[in-house]
């Protein structure tokens, strides 16, 4: 059996996604024995228990005087300069929740092309999207609907009661009238991370009460932290005719928030 340490036995969680980069220049320093930097950010690090004894990766910190190739493992759209002599490559755990709020009948393409936007100017992989989270008033919405079923995200809904308990940076009376919370972007995707912490907390020591934050133990990552992208709102000046030329919702608020490791069924 050869000693060769190839790209390819590196047991990486099956939801993470390759993102951009120099993936032959790595693979060529990884089968070389060359120094690769590891620098992981996000996602969980179980893959490491299955490397080899003889294996040339090193962490983040670490002595790497000699380091040939980088990767980065992290929520980050990082764009790599083709000039560069370091070959680096970077993969995306699944740990954004994207909130979201929309009137009834919001099309599709338009909650689509706001999350798109949140995303490129805030430098977030799209790949490293884990779900949508709202209120459930709008777990029926068909344009949510569509385009979770399309992106295979899966769609979590959190009742007003739950929404309005949460703290936010952006609450709104006029929502607060409306719907019942006075947040429902920002609060439903620190909801959907707070559940993931939750389980996962649950999962490893079977003492998790869902109903307080320290309980839950969301203090792995500082609530000041865990929203990485306040509300922003969207708005279509001609949103298209619907069923039965009824005009959907022209305005779509996307809140992005992370968690420290992802879904447990993305680990794998």
């Amino acid at each position: 059996m050869s000693d060769e340490f190839t790209l390819d036995m590196l047991d990486i969680p099956g939801g993470w996604r390759r993102g951009e980069g120099d993936w032959t220049g790595v693979a060529v320093a990884l089968a070389k024995g060359e120094t690769v930097e590891v620098i992981q950010e996000v996602g969980s690090t179980l893959w490491r228990n299955s490397l080899p004894e003889k294996h040339s990766l090193y962490w983040e910190g670490e002595n790497l005087s000699t380091i040939k190739a980088r990767i980065w493992i992290s929520f980050t759209q990082r764009r790599f300069s083709p000039e560069s002599v370091l070959p680096k490559v970077q993969w995306h755990p699944k740990v954004l929740w994207v909130g979201i709020g929309c009137g009834r009948y919001t099309a599709r393409e338009l909650i689509e092309t706001a999350i798109q936007n949140v995303c490129r100017a805030n430098h977030l992989a799209e790949s490293a999207i884990a779900g949508i989270a709202t209120i459930d008033t709008k777990a029926g919405e068909v344009g949510l609907l569509e385009l979770c079923q399309e992106r295979n995200w899966p769609l979590k809904t959190f009742a007003a009661d739950i929404l309005s308990s949460v703290e936010v940076p952006n609450p709104s009376n006029i929502a607060a009238k409306k719907v019942g919370t006075s947040s429902v972007a920002e609060a439903a995707a620190l909801c959907a991370v707070e559940l993931i912490s939750c389980t996962i907390l649950r999962n490893r020591q079977d003492a998790c009460s869902t109903k307080s934050e320290s309980a839950c133990g969301v203090d792995i990552l500082p609530a000041r932290e865990r929203l990485l992208v306040p509300k922003k709102i969207f708005r279509s000046q001609n949103p298209p005719p619907l069923h039965g030329g009824v005009r959907g919702g022209s305005a779509v608020t996307v809140a992005v928030a992370v968690s420290p490791i992802e879904d447990l069924e993305y680990l794998g």
